[in-house]
């Protein structure tokens, strides 16, 4: 197949990651903790056999890998409970602000200095970012709120996550860092137990198999997204940037609106709007 195909793929099924973490955690887990501990494990039973095929190996180096476990556990946390606090069309453009970062951080930590052209659009970034987060109150104070923050720090983990994943990757392999990172984690989790342990007696077949799917789109997504970079960077970028659980969240607030979320159109239309922006600044950054 053609690598755009395997693109738009990736992108379906992370728009499904957010879409099934949403309706779970609203409706089948509400405890973030064990809906969190459960994501993770699940993630990594469905990587164990593909690492495995690929050869994977010991990693050499455990420093950087180390890190990328801390700041994945941190991330898996933090989505889990912002997916159930913010609405999916405020929590997936605030996730564009990760370019952002990757601007500051490396200018700050690495020496990489961008142009002033590339630091305007970080500005527009954190501009549009204002914009996603507006209800029918039309207050930019609902910005300068908990789950706002937790969101943002939800997207630095992963920035950080992804910066030494690239160091780690370097260091020991694509799949030891893949396997490894998943498999620390969920050592990481363990005390979590002692947040959930009552709700996990009451867990049924139908919660679990939700997770799973959640898991599963996740890892589809990951397996696709790599496929398609072999061919094509920029495009591939381009597309698992779109903002598909958005506009799912949107068809259903049409069609189903008591399920996720319900908004007016115009306000629809201006998270629709700065999302792009933000997506528009993150490709101008990153060429």
């Amino acid at each position: 197949m053609p690598f755009y195909v395997y693109a738009w793929i990736a992108s379906f099924s992370y728009g499904l990651v957010a879409i099934i973490g949403k309706l779970t955690g609203k409706y089948a887990i509400p405890n973030a903790w064990l809906f969190n501990f459960l994501w993770m494990f699940f993630s990594l039973l469905i990587t164990i056999p593909i690492a495995l095929l690929n050869g994977v190996g010991i990693p050499k180096v455990w420093g950087s890998l180390l890190l990328v476990a801390f700041f994945n556990t941190a991330f898996g946390i933090l989505y889990i409970v912002s997916l159930t606090l913010l609405d999916i069309s405020v929590l997936i453009p605030l996730m564009n602000f990760r370019t952002a970062f990757v601007a500051i951080l490396g200018g700050l930590f690495l020496g990489e200095i961008l142009s002033p052209i590339q630091y305007f659009f970080v500005l527009i970034i954190f501009i549009a970012g204002l914009f996603v987060s507006l209800d029918e109150k039309f207050s930019f104070r609902s910005f300068i709120r908990l789950p706002i923050a937790l969101a943002l720090l939800c997207t630095l983990s992963y920035t950080l996550m992804g910066m030494f994943i690239k160091k780690s990757i370097a260091e020991n392999g694509y799949w030891e860092v893949t396997l490894w990172m998943a498999i620390i984690s969920q050592i990481m989790l363990i005390p979590s137990f002692f947040l959930f342990k009552k709700d996990i007696r009451k867990l049924n077949i139908k919660q679990l198999f939700s997770v799973f799917a959640m898991s599963l789109a996740l890892a589809i997504g990951v397996i696709m997204e790599n496929r398609a970079y072999k061919e094509n960077v920029i495009i591939t970028n381009i597309v698992t940037a779109l903002p598909i659980s958005m506009v799912l969240a949107f068809l259903l607030s049409i069609f189903a609106p008591k399920l996720l979320e319900k908004h007016t159109l115009k306000v629809y239309l201006i998270r629709f709007t700065a999302a792009a922006v933000m997506i528009a600044a993150a490709l101008k950054i990153s060429m």
